[in-house]
């Protein structure tokens, strides 16, 4: 069977513009079942504000009450299916900004030196050093490794590893 050139010139340059459409049509039905692919994750509270890094969102979520040492459910997106359950300052370590805890700070929500240390022993678990640096000047002598960092997980496992 032989094929006329302007069929296969045509046919190459529909192609593309199908493959769009179709690209489009995807999308669009995506997202009216619920999905999202091009939004990024809106947080629900300021726990899920302060792992994201989300400033403005943080300030937000205080503003209107809530309380930063409040334990709150944390989607698996967020930080991770093994951390579920966190306060807003524990779950500040996970945005990896030192600036994030510097926040909150100012915000009045980590008060004291024992907080500061049980903070710096979950950034250590974490391996943030300017957090841990920041929070602990002369060091995290007394954190267990890995403890702190087990009594946030162990949240989420007292709960059937669900929200």
């Amino acid at each position: 069977m032989k094929v006329h050139p302007s069929t296969a010139v045509a046919a190459a340059l529909l192609l593309p513009i199908c493959l769009a459409t179709a690209a489009v049509v995807w999308v669009a039905a995506g997202e009216r079942a619920g999905a999202e692919p091009f939004a990024g994750i809106v947080p629900q509270n300021s726990a899920e504000a302060a792992a994201l890094a989300h400033a403005g969102d943080l300030l937000r979520f205080l503003r209107l009450g809530e309380d930063p040492h409040a334990v709150y459910a944390v989607r698996p997106a967020v930080i991770s299916s093994a951390i579920l359950r966190a306060t807003t300052v524990e779950a500040a370590m996970w945005s990896r900004q030192v600036e994030m805890v510097k926040l909150l700070e100012r915000e009045g929500a980590i008060d004291g030196n024992q907080e500061r240390e049980a903070l710096a022993c979950l950034a250590s678990d974490l391996k943030i050093d300017d957090v841990v640096e920041h929070l602990a000047p002369e060091g995290v002598s007394g954190c267990a490794p890995g403890q702190a960092l087990a009594r946030v997980a162990a949240r989420t496992s007292s709960v059937g590893g669900g929200q």
